[in-house]
């Protein structure tokens, strides 16, 4: 049988992983102080509630080795193969750390994927792992079908303010400031494995129409679905799905929330989709 492995930057809940067979991996979180794991012992919305109060950012640091090792170990034992999935090794080193375990365990039947996405881009490729195992397809078959869809995977993200991305050395305190009076925010894309501005809106009409624009120049292959996320929004997120949903046809959509990998970067209130390309 093969075995899926995500790291937590997926942003999978608890009830998604055992309905879909999917083991994670924590991150970790330091925030004020005290350390977390990813998605275990600190949810998505204490995250942002934490965040809010406080005038520093947090911090992740990847999942080890020994933690990749502490999952595949069981799963060796009993005769199963491995798929690994993680978030863009240009984000974090969490990739390494899989690839290490794996040579350290068996690397003839620990397979990593270096997903070039995260959060809700890496979640679209863990529902279609899910379907090819259960269709009968072996450990390698899944890999290799993985890595093919990777160069067609797009995230875009909108950003509701500038202040934590000022707050991360990612903008000057003179554009954020700007930006922020005239209420322009940016959207931001995951291009190559790497977070990038690809735009700027004034206002939600505004990054309703943008995203409308980017899924509909994108074309969004059907077979995969398409995934919406928020940050600690989700009544936002149904204002833009309500906008959306009448453009997007019979394509299934699946909605969730994303975690401290991006939102340690862009704070509360992102509106996020990610889909594959038809080209």
């Amino acid at each position: 049988m093969t075995r899926i492995v995500a790291d937590s930057t997926c942003d999978l809940s608890q009830q998604e992983c055992a309905t879909l067979g999917v083991d994670r991996v924590p991150l970790t979180i330091q925030f004020e102080g005290a350390t977390y794991l990813d998605g275990f012992d600190l949810t998505h919305e204490e995250f942002y509630a934490m965040m809010r109060k406080s005038p520093q950012l947090p911090t992740t640091s990847q999942a080890n080795p020994t933690q990749f090792e502490e999952v595949f170990l069981p799963h060796l034992e009993r005769g199963d193969d491995i798929v690994v999935v993680t978030i863009s090794s240009k984000l974090s080193a969490t990739m390494n750390s899989a690839l290490i375990a794996a040579q350290s365990l068996d690397p003839t039947r620990i397979h990593v994927v270096d997903s070039l996405s995260g959060s809700f881009g890496a979640s679209l490729l863990l529902r279609h792992a899910a379907t090819l195992r259960d269709g009968g397809a072996s450990a390698v078959e899944i890999a290799e079908a993985l890595t093919a869809l990777t160069p067609r995977l797009r995230l875009f993200a909108v950003v509701d303010t500038l202040k934590y991305l000022k707050m991360g050395g990612r903008l000057s305190p003179a554009a954020a400031l700007l930006g922020g009076a005239l209420g322009i925010t940016p959207i931001l894309c995951l291009e190559d494995g790497v977070i990038a501005p690809v735009g700027k809106v004034r206002g939600e009409e505004a990054g309703k129409k943008a995203l409308l624009d980017i899924i509909q120049k994108g074309r969004p292959d059907p077979a995969y679905g398409i995934a919406f996320s928020h940050a600690d929004a989700p009544e936002k997120l149904e204002h833009y799905l309500e906008f959306l949903c009448p453009h997007l046809g019979e394509i299934p959509v699946f909605k969730g929330s994303i975690g401290a990998a991006i939102g340690s970067h862009t704070g509360p209130g992102v509106i996020g989709v990610s889909f594959v390309s038809q080209e």
